[in-house]
């Protein structure tokens, strides 16, 4: 982290120390978030990358746009919204030329709606000042760079692998049989078959393992990987599953991306042992998994 993103963070962490947070936002922070929709406001979350947005638009990837709490870096790229408009009780500001397409993967906090029409004004419109005029204060500049950094990484996140699926045909190619893959990786019949045929990925120490057999580097190995479905992967990054992957991440000591890795693929390989289905509910799937996972302790 650069000096000013520290200084910046330091800031906001003294300021927060000093704030009684209202009982509203305490009841929608700590409970079960609503189905997203425009104007809600959330804390977006990527390890340590955090930022305030307010959801512009529920078409996938969502559309959101940045907030802060700093009213000394307002300019013409920013709108101001009192505080009667903003579910904090404070003034806000919203960054215009900020705008960014993330995943739902990282809209980890609900923290309530704007004004609905503040939230069309938004939607809406945008000032005509570039980003870049120069007759901005270098400090605002700055400010406004680190909040561009911080969507653009948000922007970027990714959990799932993009493998080329050619994983199915490296290890027939191999000569290995699905009783060689389930005695190495000592697991089902099942499930074995379903990673000889490439419907389901291997994780990194199943990939180590396989190493020696195929002659290849579990990098290799990995980057043979199929992607999950992409249904499944809308189902696991839907904002009302978010607290149910991070508990499951809590519970075992993980970062958030090896949490959804590990429910991806272990809800794929549940569903991989069923036969006869033409389609996969994945919600039920999940329900299932996190049902006995999150129980287990």
């Amino acid at each position: 982290m650069t000096r000013d993103g520290a200084a910046r963070r330091s800031r906001l962490e003294n300021v927060a120390a000093h704030v009684a947070v209202p009982e509203s936002i305490h009841a929608v922070w700590t409970g079960i978030p609503p189905e997203l929709s425009a104007g809600q406001v959330w804390r977006a979350r990527w390890h340590d990358q955090v930022q305030l947005v307010t959801v512009l638009s529920t078409d996938q990837p969502t559309t959101v746009l940045p907030l802060s709490f700093d009213l000394d870096y307002v300019d013409a790229t920013s709108t101001l919204i009192a505080a009667e408009a903003s579910p904090f009780g404070v003034p806000i500001v919203a960054w215009h030329t900020l705008k960014r397409r993330v995943p739902n993967v990282v809209l980890d906090r609900f923290a309530g709606w704007l004004d609905s029409e503040v939230a069309e004004t938004l939607l809406l419109g945008e000032p005509q000042q570039h980003r870049n005029d120069q007759s901005t204060p270098h400090p605002i500049r700055i400010y406004r760079a680190l909040i561009e950094d911080l969507m653009d990484g948000l922007s970027e996140v990714r959990w799932h692998g993009d493998g080329s699926g050619e994983l199915g045909a490296l290890l027939r190619g191999s000569g290995l049989r699905v009783q060689d893959v389930a005695e190495t990786l000592g697991t089902t019949p099942q499930s074995a078959l379903a990673i000889w045929r490439g419907q389901l990925p291997l994780t990194e120490q199943e990939a180590r393992d396989m190493a020696p057999g195929l002659g290849e580097s579990a990098e290799n190995i990995l980057a043979a990987n199929p992607t999950p479905p992409s249904e499944l992967i809308d189902c696991l990054e839907h904002s009302q599953r978010h607290h149910q992957v991070f508990a499951y991440a809590a519970q075992r000591n993980s970062d958030i991306a090896t949490a959804y890795r590990d429910l991806s693929y272990q809800t794929w390989a549940l569903a991989a042992r069923q036969t006869g289905e033409k389609t996969t509910n994945w919600d039920l799937r999940l329900d299932t998994l996190l049902a006995a996972v999150l129980d287990e302790h």
